[in-house]
């Protein structure tokens, strides 16, 4: 009889480790590497697979095998000047109008925003580099019937998501040194873009010096502010 229990417990321990080897071959997931940009992240390849690829190099489309979920990855400019806050109220009206927006976070360099409706529910984070010139994102959408699959899955992506560094390789000037120092009156000077951004960090009116950092060192004064004016 004692046996019998033993072989009996051996074989329960083969079948339970062919389970186990069985899952952990069944769930595989890749490392994405975006050759334009160079931000990467890992995606389930087990549920995911290549839809299609942008024309520009600068994203990829993943898709489920049913056509229910799908991964979207890409890197931009920042041309419009955007700020976290700011991005994250345009792609709010314009890519989710049809969503009842659940969760929402922002930092000096990012956000997150997630939503449900439909049916179906999205996430996406987006991360700003290169002196907030450049904005690189991924957003997953799928269907609620399914978030007990894809929340594990957007968990993890996100926890890999590693945004572009390089911004040379972008394509992007190296960002002027730069100085802010707050003026009760501002001495007159040109209006830009990036002082604005360095104003609304901040939350007061700026001046910025730019010193060029090569040969022949000149200098440039411009003016930023919290508010438009």
């Amino acid at each position: 009889m004692f046996g019998h229990h033993k072989v009996a417990r051996s074989l329960c321990l083969c079948a339970c480790l062919m389970v186990a080897s069985s899952m952990a071959t069944a769930e595989e997931w890749r490392q994405y590497r975006n050759e334009r940009y160079g931000f990467t992240l890992e995606y389930p390849a087990h549920l995911l697979a290549t839809e299609r690829v942008a024309e520009a190099g600068d994203g990829q489309v993943f898709a489920s095998s049913d056509d229910q979920a799908r991964l979207l990855v890409g890197a931009l400019p920042n041309e419009s000047g955007y700020t976290p806050t700011t991005y994250l109220q345009y792609i709010t009206r314009h890519s989710y109008p049809d969503y009842q927006i659940d969760y929402r976070r922002t930092g000096g360099s990012w956000f997150a925003l997630s939503g449900e409706g439909g049916g179906r529910i999205f996430y996406e984070k987006a991360m700003f580099t290169c002196g907030g010139r450049l904005i690189n994102s991924f957003a997953m959408v799928y269907p609620s019937a399914q978030r007990h699959i894809f929340d594990r899955v957007v968990e993890r992506i996100e926890n890999t998501f590693r945004p572009a560094t390089d911004c040379q390789r972008a394509g992007l000037a190296p960002i002027p040194e730069a100085r802010a120092v707050l003026r009760t009156r501002p001495p007159r000077g040109e209006r830009s873009a990036l002082a604005d951004r360095i104003a609304r960090q901040r939350g007061y009116d700026v001046i910025v010096v730019l010193r060029r950092t090569t040969p022949p060192y000149d200098r440039k004064i411009i003016r930023g502010y919290v508010s438009r004016r």
